[in-house]
């Protein structure tokens, strides 16, 4: 999350590594359960806006939960392998 969604750009600035590990869980849990990328773009779009106060793009968002559905189902087949 700290280099691929970043919606305050901490990353380009060396910022630390663990500033949205809060948001990580809920995020995670999205992800590992099945939710599609829609849901998962919805949960950072509200993040972003309720708590963060920055916002990134809805195609920005959508990419994210795409990559992140991509990358666990990428380690389950490894895992099943």
């Amino acid at each position: 999350m700290f280099r691929e969604w970043d919606p305050i750009g901490v990353s380009a600035m060396d910022g630390p590594e663990d500033e949205y590990r809060s948001y990580l869980p809920d995020f995670w849990r999205l992800v590992s359960s099945g939710a599609d990328a829609d849901v998962i773009a919805g949960y950072l779009e509200r993040t972003e806006r309720d708590t963060i106060g920055a916002e990134t793009s809805p195609s920005h968002r959508l990419d994210v939960a795409r990559q992140a559905l991509a990358l666990l189902a990428a380690w389950r087949t490894s895992v099943r392998s």
